[in-house]
């Protein structure tokens, strides 16, 4: 009799289908299943509370570079009046791009003179002055453009009276911007110049780079805003 309801047992607990409840653990396994899903989500947060706080490291990194940038945007979307011009600069830009053309031009026509001398076309003279034009010219290009990019086309202002804005000539005869404030640019008397000397000097106490500007030739169109950059004229 025993062994029939054992035997019966056995075959209702196989042939029985299974339920969620009867894999349940005991109560402890779900104590410690729920300490450990609450040390999860502890751990979720600390990694997520540093992965906000990484950014914000990197944002301090950044903040710099990002003043540099806004700074350099606000000086050349802020307003600006003329204080000073130099009519003669357009004809400075026409000189310079000539000038740059001629040296082109020469050098070019180096190599083919060179072959043609190496076939015996053309005699040693016509190849030395070639040689000799080419020479001169060069020399005469980097003279004139070190001269035409150190003359100032333009000075400004800026509206608040805190930034200059100058403009000259590159090597390629095109303008060129520096901005710079007030306080960096050094007045006459400080220079040394008088009012009567052809050429002035455009210096600043952060730069070694000297420009150059006449009053003779050139336009001060805004006197006062003259003196605010550059002091009182003797």
């Amino acid at each position: 009799m025993a062994p029939s309801f054992g035997s019966c047992l056995q075959n209702e607990l196989w042939t029985r289908p299974w339920k969620k409840e009867d894999v349940r653990p005991p109560w402890f396994f779900g104590t410690w299943e729920c300490l450990q899903s609450q040390n999860q989500r502890v751990n979720g947060v600390n990694n997520y509370l540093g992965r906000r706080r990484e950014p914000s490291a990197c944002l301090c990194h950044s903040a710099p570079a990002a003043v540099v940038r806004q700074k350099a945007v606000d000086e050349k979307t802020e307003e600006f009046k003329l204080v000073y011009r130099f009519p003669g600069i357009k004809y400075c830009r026409v000189l310079s791009r000539l000038k740059l053309l001629q040296t082109a031009t020469t050098v070019v026509m180096l190599p083919p003179i060179c072959y043609l001398y190496l076939q015996d076309q053309v005699s040693q003279n016509i190849l030395l002055y070639t040689t000799g034009i080419a020479f001169f010219a060069g020399a005469m290009l980097y003279g004139m453009s070190y001269f035409f990019r150190r003359i100032i086309g333009l000075i400004y202002l800026s509206e608040t009276g805190r930034t200059v804005k100058v403009a000259h000539l590159t090597f390629w005869g095109r303008r060129n911007d520096i901005y710079c404030p007030v306080e960096t640019v050094m007045t006459l008397d400080e220079v040394g110049d008088s009012k009567g000397e052809l050429l002035l000097q455009f210096k600043r106490y952060n730069s070694t780079d000297i420009l150059y500007f006449t009053i003779k030739f050139g336009q001060i169109v805004d006197r006062q805003k003259f003196t605010q950059i550059f002091g009182e004229l003797e």
